[in-house]
């Protein structure tokens, strides 16, 4: 870790954030609402993955987290070079939602893998920068699916896609409630969906989970929102489909 990375940078801000707050100086001004909520939402983002793997022993859980802390502090001076840490922070973050929840997450080719009492999901995860590179992110994912499910006949695949940097290029929060922002998914979905019906799915890649996280602030002391669509890869809804969606209900159930 750095004196520097992304992580210090968003807990410092905070910090001026609240000594500001507690003098009740003027301080505050150095630190404005949108860096402050953006500095929040990834402090919280990754306590989350904190609180998930603490525990963990992994090795590549270490070598990602490395990777994750690395880039620019704020997202809106992101470019294709520096793109990798919150492009890997978005796996451990979805990862943490699911061990948070319950489920058990492994470090697995391709992303990673959910273990449900049922059933396991192996998940490929991919963060467009723009509303072109959607058709390019499921192509990719469904490739490394395809080659990783061929050898293992018991799992299924997952197309993992976050849309917050589409969403959001970090100038802005948003300032709806859930429901709008999951319309705004399904919106997207309805768009893009005809751009992966020719993208090759192995058979067991029943799903593409569409995923969005954005700083929030509507007036109720709700700091970040998310939302999260899942559709099914290809062809009518199949009994694996079903399945997924039974696991998914079962794990997000108890927090429901």
């Amino acid at each position: 870790m750095r004196s520097m990375d992304r992580a210090h940078y968003a807990i410092r801000k905070l910090e001026r954030a609240q000594q500001a707050h507690a003098e009740a100086t003027e301080k505050a001004i150095e630190v404005s609402k949108l860096d402050y909520l953006f500095a929040l939402t990834e402090a919280l983002e990754l306590r989350d993955v904190y609180c998930a793997f603490k525990d963990h022993p992994s090795d590549e859980l270490r070598e990602r987290l490395t990777r994750a802390f690395s880039g620019p502090p704020l997202p809106q001076a992101e470019t294709k070079k520096n793109r990798d840490g919150r492009n890997i922070m978005f796996e451990l973050a979805l990862g943490s939602e699911w061990t948070l929840l319950g489920g058990k997450v492994e470090f697995l080719e391709p992303d990673l893998c959910l273990r449900t009492p049922h059933r396991s999901y192996l998940v490929a995860c991919k963060r467009p920068e723009n509303d072109h590179g959607i058709r390019a992110a499921v192509k990719d994912a469904a490739s490394q699916l395809r080659s990783v499910l061929e050898t293992q006949n018991e799992n299924f695949g997952i197309v993992a896609i976050s849309l917050s940097r589409i969403l959001n290029h970090g100038d802005t929060y948003f300032s709806g409630r859930y429901e709008q922002l999951s319309n705004i998914l399904n919106d997207l979905i309805a768009v893009h969906r005809k751009d992966w019906r020719t993208t090759e799915f192995h058979p067991r890649n029943i799903a593409i989970l569409v995923y969005a996280h954005t700083p929030a602030n509507w007036g109720a002391g709700l700091y970040r929102l998310s939302a999260m669509r899942m559709v099914q890869a290809f062809g009518d809804f199949s009994g694996d489909h079903h399945n997924l969606r039974s696991d998914m209900t079962e794990l997000y159930a108890v927090h429901t």
